[in-house]
């Protein structure tokens, strides 16, 4: 995620512990989904770090408010390696300052992608979403399709539809969608072999003659009135 590595990279730099920046690192990573403390092992250093950031919350940690847990870890480590007159204050004030820069970067992004509708009333995320369904649909085959309807796998069509607008990309969709319903029923319909009669079928190991789908639906026949003339002509 963009941002959290470049704070990661800071604390390294910085005389962070190895071990402590990566445990910020993956605290951030979870977005206050997970405690600190259950991202700690069992018998660290830094399980007491993470039960006080736990009492004080991640959103805290977010607008730059340190537990004092971390000072006090901090502050012996740059005192020893004070080789660039870097003070505990100085240190934490710009650890505040990149978590704030961090913030504001989500913050942007989330307005940019999931919020801001730049055109038809769609997000980015949105936009993007129709566009990768679309993208995925272009590769079906275009035999899965009725005869009619094959035109909208058409390698011309591709050209016109990924240059067009999110709504016309949608309504192509939908013809898509319904083509390859008409296209599955008709298959389907293909392997039922209906014909007028009766079919032999073996049921319970015995060969009977039953009846076939059509001609269950066909009506009776009924004798023309020439045919019933006659008869009564032969009554007589």
């Amino acid at each position: 995620m963009e941002g959290i590595e470049e704070l990661r990279s800071w604390l390294v730099t910085n005389h962070t512990p190895p071990h402590l920046a990566s445990l910020i690192h993956t605290y951030l990573s979870h977005r206050g989904e997970s405690s600190m403390e259950s991202l700690t092992p069992p018998h660290s250093l830094y399980l007491t770090l993470a039960q006080a950031q736990d009492l004080i919350g991640f959103d805290n940690l977010l607008v730059g408010r340190l537990p004092k847990a971390l000072i006090n870890i901090m502050s012996p480590i740059l005192t020893l390696r004070n080789q660039r007159k870097v003070t505990i204050d100085r240190w934490a004030k710009e650890l505040s300052r990149h978590l704030l820069l961090f913030t504001h970067r989500q913050w942007t992004y989330r307005n940019s992608t999931v919020h801001y509708k730049p055109s038809e009333g769609k997000t980015v995320a949105e936009h993007t979403m129709v566009d990768e369904q679309v993208r995925s649909l272009l590769q079906l085959s275009p035999t899965l399709l009725p005869s009619q309807h094959r035109y909208l796998l058409t390698t011309e069509n591709h050209t016109t539809l990924l240059q067009g607008t999110t709504s016309a990309k949608q309504f192509w969709i939908a013809e898509i969608q319904s083509a390859l319903a008409e296209g599955a029923l008709s298959r389907r319909m293909k392997r039922i072999k209906c014909r007028r009669g009766t079919i032999r079928v073996r049921r319970n190991g015995r060969s009977i003659n039953v009846a076939t789908l059509l001609s269950s639906l066909n009506p009776p026949a009924v004798e023309k009135e020439q045919g019933l003339k006659w008869k009564k002509r032969r009554w007589k």
